[in-house]
């Protein structure tokens, strides 16, 4: 029955707790907590006095002396990895705490010799995967000791990590260019990279060769002159060579004769395949000899023609940058012009189609009428070419360009309309309060 007081008390402790967190905050709960673990501390409880501790500072993280106290029950019962993160923790709230830069220092200096020991340990098993943290962790302690580098060198050399390795020995001769064993560590690390590159380079050979077809040949090429680049004098790899060359050389000749037996074949076949051609051509000259003369005098005519409609130069023509495309349709207009007025942006090209001065015809892009035309007077940049010629276009604007100006400015009216409405109705949407 006596494991029922120790029940029944952590059960009024469980309820108090419940209590204190209904009707005070983070602050006051941690507070209480951290009275409750002086008491389990007092009766000689450790174990639940650092599991009220470590609530403490679940409620409140800078709660210093919750920090301190379970760094100190840490380091008695022999955690000192975790009593050294609470210290430097600490530290970090509070800087101006002597007591606790020298506590840091006595347990670094004992943390540092068990975690050496401990590495040992475990190296002598061949547990190197679990010697790395603690010779970590002892290097962070004393980035200045090169009996940790020298160690993690061995571990990750044993593990294969020869990169790793050669770093952290690199570091340890930084510090100690002397010390020898670092420097015989270092040496055997080359060799084993220089060993694995060749090793690498050999099997990357040897899986060409063995999948060797002409499109691979290059390849072939490259790794065995990459082994001889490594080792001038290997006797495999200058053999390999010669074969290849023998075989490209059989090869190269073999294509040549392929190559030039298509090229007969493919001649003698354009050749027949011309004098048939030529045969036909003659043949049809010969039968509508009228009937071609009449069509290249056509041809002719229709160079001569389109020549001189290109040496044409219009009458009229600028830039819509220097004058406005309204007021190159206005004086078209006040004049009586009868044409075509070509306008070119970059936003695309458009034509004003002119009878009398009154527009009859426009268009822009797949666009045709008064939207067409619309659209071409809200062009602020450009080049218009104005020819008096009038191609037969369907008329499909019969407004005169007065009612078409006005239209015009109507049009522009109601988009400003359009874009006021539109802000405020964002503008009401924005300052009215969503529903909850």
């Amino acid at each position: 029955m006596l494991w029922v007081f120790p029940a029944i008390s952590l059960l009024l402790l469980l309820l108090t707790n419940t209590a204190v967190e209904a009707q005070s905050g983070p602050r006051e709960q941690a507070e209480y907590l951290f009275v409750e673990a002086q008491k389990a501390l007092s009766r000689g409880d450790d174990e639940l006095a650092e599991s009220l501790l470590k609530e403490t500072l679940q409620k409140d993280a800078r709660f210093t002396s919750a920090i301190w106290q379970l760094a100190q029950i840490f380091e008695k019962r022999g955690k000192l990895e975790y009593a050294r993160e609470l210290i430097l923790r600490g530290l970090q709230q509070d800087p101006g705490a002597t007591w606790a830069r020298d506590k840091l220092s006595q347990l670094e200096t004992v943390l540092e010799r068990q975690l050496l020991a401990e590495a040992e340990n475990y190296m002598a098993t061949g547990k190197y995967d679990l010697a790395i943290p603690k010779l970590s962790l002892s290097h962070s302690i004393k980035p200045r000791d090169q009996n940790p580098l020298i160690m993690l060198g061995r571990c990750h050399l044993a593990q294969g990590s020869f990169q790793v390795a050669k770093e952290y020995l690199i570091k340890a001769i930084e510090i100690d260019p002397s010390n020898g064993e670092a420097a015989m560590l270092l040496n055997e690390v080359d060799e084993r990279i220089a060993h694995t590159s060749n090793d690498a380079l050999f099997r990357r050979a040897r899986t060409l060769l063995a999948n060797y077809s002409p499109e691979t040949r290059h390849k072939v090429r490259e790794a065995l002159e990459a082994i001889l680049e490594v080792e001038p004098g290997n006797e495999w790899a200058h053999e390999k060579l010669k074969e290849l060359d023998l075989l490209t050389a059989r090869e190269e000749h073999t294509e040549k004769n392929q190559i030039t037996d298509r090229v007969v074949e493919k001649g003698a076949s354009v050749w027949h395949r011309m004098k048939e051609a030529f045969q036909k051509i003659v043949s049809f000259i010969t039968e509508h000899h009228f009937v071609i003369v009449l069509a290249a005098a056509s041809i002719l005519l229709a160079i001569d023609i389109k020549r001189k409609v290109e040496r044409k130069s219009y009458p009229l023509q600028g830039s819509l940058n220097i004058i406005p495309i309204l007021d190159v349709v206005s004086l078209l207009n006040s004049n009586l012009k009868t044409g075509r007025l070509l306008v070119s942006s970059s936003m695309g090209r458009g034509e004003i189609f002119l009878q009398k001065g009154e527009v009859v015809h426009a268009r822009w892009k797949d666009i045709d009428g008064k939207k067409a035309f619309h659209k071409l007077m809200e062009l602020r940049s450009g080049d218009y070419f104005f020819s008096n010629h009038l191609p037969n276009v369907r008329h499909t604007i019969t407004e005169p360009l007065s009612l078409l100006l006005l239209s015009l400015r109507m049009n522009d009216q109601n988009v400003v309309a359009r874009k006021k409405r539109k802000k405020q109705k964002e503008k009401e949407e924005l300052t009215t309060p969503s529903p909850h």
